[in-house]
């Protein structure tokens, strides 16, 4: 503490007002106050203010006083001052001419009114505390002094939106589960001021459930019911009502068994991180108190963890690790370039284990730099004969699946909050690699498994979630599981996928002489819209789906991917113009980033901005008069491309440049989508447009069949199945692995 007061009588301090709690995404003007030192601030000296999180808090800008995030910086002292944005999360405020002495102030307004603006845009996530970390330069010398008493902010959930149900997947009769009901604000987060009163139904009219409650102050949004048996076998769901705020939601399917002697189902999330270890806390307890998963790993990019840092993780992973209620798996993400591996997470089935970097770039302390592992095939060297799991999969670089160490390798990663990459699932089923597919957030803002993208330019999609059949909710089960690829991954929704093969389950193999028969059971959180049985690359079973379309809603689908590469997102401008008919509403699929709106909506037009990556978004058009009608339709395309740059160009990736890319225009009468979709195919990675008659608003959301597969080919044939849902979220199994040999009387 003392030390403290001397910095901050020499070197200053600074304060942040208005204090008080900031609603996510809400707009508001902060001034941060610097107080110089007894140093003072020469010319040349500097002021640097930034964070640790990954924000989406607006970025400052000069040139505008009437727009969003005005910034005003000034001085009550003599000097003259320049102020730089890096376009990022910090900025920087120069002593350009003369000298700040002591006592003089630094004012550095966010969001400043003067002029008209609606002030500064906070950031989307909930944070506490979001720090405002301020260092000083006195002396234009490169030194920076870090100031005490780091001005800071907690940043809470806004109005509820919406309810959320979270239940356990399989259950067995009579058993007392645990039900997790959390009302969310327009960002995914947990409404903080949430004081609605809720009910309880079920489809187990026997169920035994929850008296009505009322949340509380100490709830902050959510809370967890303990009381619920359910006493009929079979599949269920609980629906929860708040008549008074309009809200009604309905829970994940509930599989319910008369003796659940098999495998459970756990959900988690193995794929996250923050850049402060000491946030690891926050990052686990939302993990398993508002997210409500049973497991995860905290991958923190290992060129920024000092070994405090991993000492700190390591500390608070064995902490949350309390079997038969939440798991952690201790691990890192190794995080080279991809000409050298590309990005893989890394975990471990015991605590205290020592770390191995790619690098130490951006860690001062190189005393143990001899211990990196600068390649994949280090990493591989270093880790052959050990137990460990080593993740490949597409974050910052993309990881290179030309190398592979299968004795490591149980499963990779198909998605995240970077998109949905089917091309790399693809490539590992094409090099015959037999991995299972699980899905994860790559979250950097502190909600693994519920995470959103926000305003960020590098995030695209919500996070997935990866389902683990286990029999017991320990590491060590868990661990068993991945490295027998009894998993499998979605894009977030909790989809119940059951897929065997003559008794052989997902992730494991057998041989035959005989063709394969496959058993299959999907409970979707929404109506089922395809289940498709794979081989190889091959579709060798889609399950039919008996439904009507609607007679008078149109859906317009659009996906794809730029590039097979990281940050390889599209950008979708388009418009539809209605002749001979009005639009009475629209629906948007999958607007997952609050950068994706739509806009100029009336009953003869629309207009959408979306960003995807890999993923169908869409809009569903409900029209009064479908026969006469016809959609004048434009799409430009615009893709994210390379090379990413950063540090004005020495380093890479922090920013992006869009290029301007394909141009559609179509005129589609519907009453010719009677006849089938229409699709525009646009180029690779499954870029493409599709309009249809929508799915009727009633359609099944649970079957189960069985397939034989006389079509099987010689050899090995990589099973694996796809499921899409009508609001198109997916999930893809994990695959069985059938060896076929022909018998030799066929021959």
């Amino acid at each position: 503490m003392a030390d403290e007061e001397e910095v901050k009588r020499t070197y200053g301090y600074a304060t942040i007002e208005p204090s008080g709690d900031v609603v996510a995404g809400s707009y508001g003007t902060w001034t941060l106050t610097y107080v110089v030192g007894s140093e003072g601030v020469s010319q040349g000296g500097c002021l640097r203010i930034t964070t640790d999180s990954d924000t989406d808090w607006g970025r400052p800008q000069f040139n505008d006083p009437k727009g969003e995030d005005y910034m005003k910086v000034y001085t009550d002292g003599k000097a003259t001052l320049a102020t730089m944005f890096d376009g990022l999360k910090t900025l920087y405020v120069w002593v350009k001419k003369g000298r700040l002495k002591e006592g003089d102030k630094i004012f550095v307004v966010y969001g400043d009114r003067s002029f008209g603006s609606p002030g500064s845009r906070a950031q989307t996530f909930i944070e506490e505390p979001r720090y405002f970390k301020v260092s000083v330069d006195p002396l234009g010398s490169g030194r920076y002094i870090d100031l005490p008493d780091t001005p800071h902010l907690r940043v809470i959930g806004g109005s509820p939106e919406r309810l959320v149900v979270i239940a356990p997947s399989i259950v067995e009769v009579s058993e007392q589960v645990k039900v997790t009901v959390k009302a969310e604000d327009k960002w995914g987060n947990p409404s903080h001021a949430y004081r609605g009163r809720i009910t309880f139904s079920s489809t187990d009219s026997n169920a035994s459930l929850p008296s009505d409650y009322t949340f509380k102050d100490e709830d902050e949004g959510v809370h967890e019911f303990l009381d619920i048996k359910f006493f009929s076998e079979g599949l269920h769901e609980i629906e929860v009502k708040d008549l008074e705020n309009g809200l009604i939601a309905r829970s994940n399917p509930i599989l319910v068994r008369k003796k659940a002697d098999g495998y459970r189902l756990f959900w988690g999330d193995l794929h996250g991180q923050v850049d402060l270890a000491v946030k690891a806390y926050d990052y686990f307890r939302y993990a398993r108190d508002v997210s409500a998963i049973d497991f995860a790993g905290f991958q923190r990019n290992d060129h920024n963890i000092t070994n405090e840092d991993w000492k700190i993780q390591q500390k608070i992973e064995r902490l949350f690790n309390q079997p038969g209620r939440f798991v952690t798996f201790p691990g890192y993400e190794w995080s080279a370039d991809t000409k050298d591996g590309g990005h893989h997470n890394v975990y471990f089935p015991i605590d205290g284990q020592p770390i191995r970097r790619s690098s130490h770039w951006n860690i001062e302390d190189k005393s143990d730099v001899h211990t990196d592992l600068p390649s994949i095939t280090k990493l591989y060297e270093a880790y052959r004969d050990r137990d460990v799991i080593i993740i490949p999969h597409v974050g910052g670089r993309k990881a290179d699946l030309s190398f592979h160490e299968p004795k490591l390798e149980p499963v990779i990663e198909v998605s995240s909050s970077h998109g949905t990459f089917e091309w790399f699932l693809e490539e590992a089923v094409k090099r015959g690699y037999k991995v299972g597919f699980i899905a994860g957030s790559d979250d950097y803002m502190g909600r693994p498994g519920g995470s959103y993208p926000g305003f960020h330019d590098r995030r695209y999609a919500k996070g997935g979630l990866t389902g683990i059949f286990a029999k017991e909710l320990t590491r060590e089960d868990l661990w068993r599981a991945l490295k027998s690829r009894r998993c499998y991954g979605t894009t977030g929704a909790r989809i119940i996928l059951l897929f065997e093969s003559e008794g052989h389950f997902m992730g494991e193999e057998y041989t035959t002489d005989k063709p394969p028969k496959f058993k299959v059971f999907v409970a979707g959180t929404e109506a089922i819209e395809k289940v498709e049985l794979m081989r190889g690359l091959e579709l060798a079973y889609s399950h039919p789906i008996s439904r009507k379309p609607s007679p008078n809603k149109v859906r317009i689908l659009w996906e794809g991917a730029s590039r097979k590469d990281s940050y390889s997102g599209v950008i979708w401008e388009g418009k539809i113009r209605v002749k001979a008919g009005r639009i009475l509403s629209v629906q948007k699929l999958r607007f997952d980033s609050p950068r994706s709106k739509v806009y100029g909506l009336t009953d003869r037009q629309v207009n959408w901005y979306s960003v995807t990556c890999g993923y169908p978004s869409g809009l569903i058009l409900e029209l009064d008069d479908p026969e006469s009608t016809v959609l004048d339709m434009t799409v430009a395309c615009k893709l994210i491309t390379g090379p990413l740059f950063g540090e004005t160009g020495s380093r890479a990736p922090l920013r992006m440049s869009y290029a301007p890319a394909e141009q559609i225009e179509t005129s589609i009468k519907v009453s010719d989508l009677d006849d089938g979709p229409i699709t525009i195919d646009i180029g690779t990675l499954n870029r493409k447009i599709t309009v249809s008659k929508a799915p009727s608003n009633r359609g099944i959301r649970s079957l189960e069949f069985e397939f034989l597969d006389k079509d099987v080919k010689p050899g090995l044939n990589i099973y694996y199945l796809r499921v899409t849902q009508t609001d198109m979220e997916k999930a893809w199994s994990s695959p069985i692995f059938v060896n076929y040999r022909v018998k030799e009387e066929a021959l």
